[in-house]
């Protein structure tokens, strides 16, 4: 039967409202990928004890809790590897020694807050631990999009998006129990207000105050960048403008916050650097082994050759995005650009990174933020190019 015009009801979808449908099904499509491939390492048992502690001061207790409910929710499988090994099996007989590692995970109080708090609200600690790992990581993706769709077409945004999410190893450290996802979420939902919403400045700088308490080692990124926000704005406005001193504010705030949470939980980095690359500390509290520099450095000559690419494996993806960094860089050279002036920022956390804590292998994890912020400038870029090109013609 022949249909009028006024009776048509066929449609087409926009490209743009198609791209979104597409950003929705991949988002859907991410987090069941990441909840049936999830991987579990002993920070978990980590991060859970700090999480009981929250509630129970008794070493033995938290001890005991800690190990039961891991042997109860997960498969005997992962249980077991999460005892084996003379580091992990001396932690499991002792609840003294236990106890003592604490600190090194209560020191993101945030987020082992919002793991107890989830934990009184009625969730497992185990499901809070990948509720808060998946969650970050699937408004991270969809906040990417939407940044990139400001400054190009839905389609492309869709795509790198998607293609950010696997070379920025965001869909690995989803599928771990770490504060991770969630410190990425927040430092780039802070730079994303504090470069495409200037109206909403006080929630960009308290997010960046925030982050801090779900990593300590934020401070490397939050501090600079407010510091360059406050010699910019003392050199076109003084310091007599009410965000000039909202900045300050944060900027001392960032400060305080770091060194209160590093004195609390008594914070020591060589201990944590000879923990993580010379040997196992089993007795933190009893850790007493002073600064050697042929250790550090025996550490860091090693680790300098893995940045490279060797044996056909990727062992981190920072060298491609340094790459993508600098076209960006020197495609939006002469531009007065907040953006580049976080993407240059990025490079003093890798090189603290590198000479403070070289964990190669695990170094993107740390990263996904820079990654970002590389791919949002570079994109912006590109579009501003392609619109130059056009004007042109």
């Amino acid at each position: 039967m022949k249909m009028s015009p006024g009776n048509d009801t066929s449609w087409h979808l926009s490209p743009r409202l198609a791209a979104d449908v597409g950003m929705i099904v991949f988002l859907a499509l991410f987090a069941a990928v990441i909840l049936q491939n999830l991987l579990w390492t002993w920070d978990v048992v980590g991060y859970v004890g700090a999480a009981i502690s929250w509630q129970e001061g008794d070493a033995v207790a938290i001890h005991t809790r800690t190990y039961q409910l891991l042997r109860s929710e997960l498969p005997g499988s992962v249980y077991e590897s999460l005892v084996a090994g003379p580091y992990a099996s001396a932690l499991a007989a002792s609840p003294i020694e236990f106890h003592s590692q604490l600190d090194m995970y209560r020191i993101k109080p945030l987020y082992v807050g919002l793991l107890s708090l989830l934990g009184a609200a009625g969730f497992s600690l185990i499901d809070a631990g990948v509720v808060l790992s998946v969650v970050p990581a699937v408004l991270i993706c969809a906040l990417v999009y939407f940044w990139l769709r400001r400054h190009i077409p839905a389609h492309f945004a869709l795509a790198i998006t998607v293609l950010l999410s696997l070379t920025s190893r965001l869909f690995d450290v989803a599928r771990v129990v770490l504060p991770d996802s969630l410190s990425a979420l927040i430092l780039v939902l802070a730079v994303f207000l504090l470069v495409e919403r200037p109206s909403a400045l006080r929630w960009s700088l308290l997010l960046l105050v925030i982050s801090i308490l779900v990593r300590t080692n934020n401070i490397l990124f939050v501090a600079p960048l407010l510091a360059f926000a406050l010699y910019s704005d003392h050199r076109s406005t003084g310091w007599q403008s009410l965000a000039t001193k909202q900045k300050g504010i944060t900027f001392v705030a960032s400060i305080f916050v770091y060194l209160v949470v590093s004195a609390w939980f008594n914070h020591d980095w060589w201990r944590l650097f000879y923990h993580t690359f010379i040997g196992s500390i089993v007795d933190i509290d009893g850790f007493a082994i002073p600064f050697s520099l042929d250790l550090y450095v025996g550490v860091i000559r090693p680790r300098l050759t893995q940045i490279v690419v060797g044996g056909f494996v990727i062992v981190t993806v920072l060298l491609p995005f340094l790459v993508l960094s600098l076209l960006a860089l020197l495609g939006s050279r002469g531009r007065s650009d907040l953006l580049r002036v976080i993407v240059l920022i990025s490079y003093l956390n890798f090189m603290c990174y590198f000479f403070m804590f070289p964990l190669v292998e695990g170094w993107d994890r740390f990263f996904i933020p820079f990654y970002i912020f590389i791919t949002v400038l570079a994109a912006k870029t590109a579009a501003r190019s392609a619109e130059r090109t056009t004007e042109l013609q």
